[in-house]
């Protein structure tokens, strides 16, 4: 059956890679550039930050404190949180990706995300059907639940649903499921991606 709506991840496929700024402060700081992934990754503070369980100043306190500990460095609070909001900034080609997604079928957004984070002020919420995002539902990818939780949303079955995600870890449970998924690399990818599906044109050669 043909795919009817499509669910785009923000960090990453809509917005700039979320690591960016971290590693060029863990890098100004002569730390390896990599230093802060393992606060921000696969831990389970950060699950709890994106489940809002955890409110993001207690959270990037606790990264000043670890990493203070761990590395001997002074991590100035505001400063790690301004590196971090750098993964907010929009990619407007997958923007405009999403409006031409828009013209053949629904679209939705799927985040792993933070309460508190500024992006939703400016963030083109118009251009998705549904929003589900951690921090308000509760739980995040890739637990199979929130999956569930987006199929509700856009009352689709998954076999009608494409999920594209730069994190490969959370392909897996939603292809499980049934969806059709896209491992994000770039816009000019994943548009050749879903054309295959026909949700947009083909791509010129």
């Amino acid at each position: 059956m043909a795919i009817t709506a499509v669910a785009f991840d923000f960090g990453g496929v809509l917005a700039a890679p979320p690591m960016t700024g971290l590693d060029a402060y863990a890098t100004g700081l002569g730390l390896p550039a990599s230093a802060f992934r393992p606060f921000f990754r696969g831990n389970p503070m950060v699950a709890a930050l994106e489940t809002g369980a955890l409110s993001g100043r207690d959270f990037f306190k606790y990264v000043c404190t670890e990493a203070e500990a761990r590395y001997g460095v002074h991590v100035d609070i505001k400063v790690l949180a301004a590196a971090a909001a750098q993964g907010e900034a929009l990619n407007a080609s997958m923007i405009d990706l999403v409006t031409e997604v828009r013209e053949r079928c629904g679209t939705a957004l799927l985040t792993n995300n933070v309460r508190e984070a500024s992006w939703r002020a400016t963030f083109p919420f118009e251009l998705f059907d549904v929003v589900v995002d951690s921090s308000e539902v509760g739980v995040r990818k890739p637990d199979p639940v929130i999956y569930e939780v987006l199929l509700e949303r856009l009352g689709r079955p998954p076999h009608e649903v494409a999920f594209i995600d730069d994190f490969a870890e959370n392909l897996p449970p939603a292809a499980a499921l049934g969806f059709a998924t896209i491992a994000f690399i770039n816009e000019q990818q994943c548009r050749r991606d879903l054309a295959r599906l026909g949700v947009v044109a083909v791509p010129v050669q």
